[in-house]
């Protein structure tokens, strides 16, 4: 049974369980990462998305949390890590999110490791990507703003529209900033789109999050419903 490895470094004091803030909603979808200290809670419990071919599934993740040490590289010393342990290989890890375990629909997922793939070149060159299924499709689609003000990302099924996010025009060494779509099918099964995406960052930043329309509001589609943001910790030479 293959199991992951998710660390994370001590950046600084711990805060009493009486001054710490109720645990976000948390989704991590890239796993391959050194994550900082208080990422992720020690206790509740974990929801997986496991899928074989299209045929998913949320069920119980069994995740562990222990502790070790790493050397870190700038700061030239040895580092207490927080060490997160999973079996199996799901697509995304979930905690505090309200979903159900069992089977979910799924219109797209991707096969390709890295930031690779038909879909994302259709997004980040022609500036718009039609996701699949759901009674009404939306398409995924962005905004240049003048004087390299970055991007803005919409969402819209061709009447109305809804704005997700802003990213800047290239990552801090030139890197690509357009988002990673992962999964699209319905979680919350409401019939409606939700969708697994991470942004991209070449100087050791990450952004993982789910979006999911059974928390949209008015006139929007979706609602981010979990996120995972942060530097790498022990990144760098």
């Amino acid at each position: 049974m293959m199991k992951h490895f998710l660390v994370s470094m001590v950046l600084g004091t711990c805060l009493s369980p009486a001054s710490a803030e109720p645990a976000k909603p948390i989704v991590i979808i890239q796993s391959a990462r050194t994550f900082g200290d208080k990422t992720f809670p020690r206790q509740g419990s974990w929801l997986g998305l496991y899928c074989k071919g299209s045929d998913c599934e949320i069920r119980d993740a069994a995740v562990r949390i222990g502790s070790t040490t790493t050397r870190d590289n700038v700061l030239e010393e040895e580092v207490v890590i927080d060490v997160v342990e999973f079996a199996d290989a799901p697509l995304a890890l979930f905690h505090g999110v309200p979903l159900q375990a069992g089977k979910v629909v799924t219109w797209f997922k991707t096969e390709k490791s890295g930031y690779d793939g038909r879909h994302y070149s259709q997004l980040q060159k022609l500036g718009q990507w039609r996701m699949p299924g759901g009674a009404a499709p939306l398409s995924l689609s962005w905004v240049k703003l003048p004087e390299e003000g970055g991007f803005r990302y919409h969402l819209s099924d061709g009447k109305t529209k809804q704005f997700l996010f802003a990213t800047s025009l290239q990552s801090h060494y030139g890197g690509g900033t357009t988002p990673y779509v992962h999964w699209v099918g319905d979680l919350d099964r409401d019939g409606k789109t939700d969708f697994l995406l991470d942004l991209p960052d070449d100087n050791c930043g990450y952004d993982d999050r789910l979006y999911l329309s059974s928390l949209a509001t008015g006139t929007a589609f979706v609602a981010k419903a979990a996120q995972l943001s942060g530097r790498e910790a022990a990144c760098g030479c």
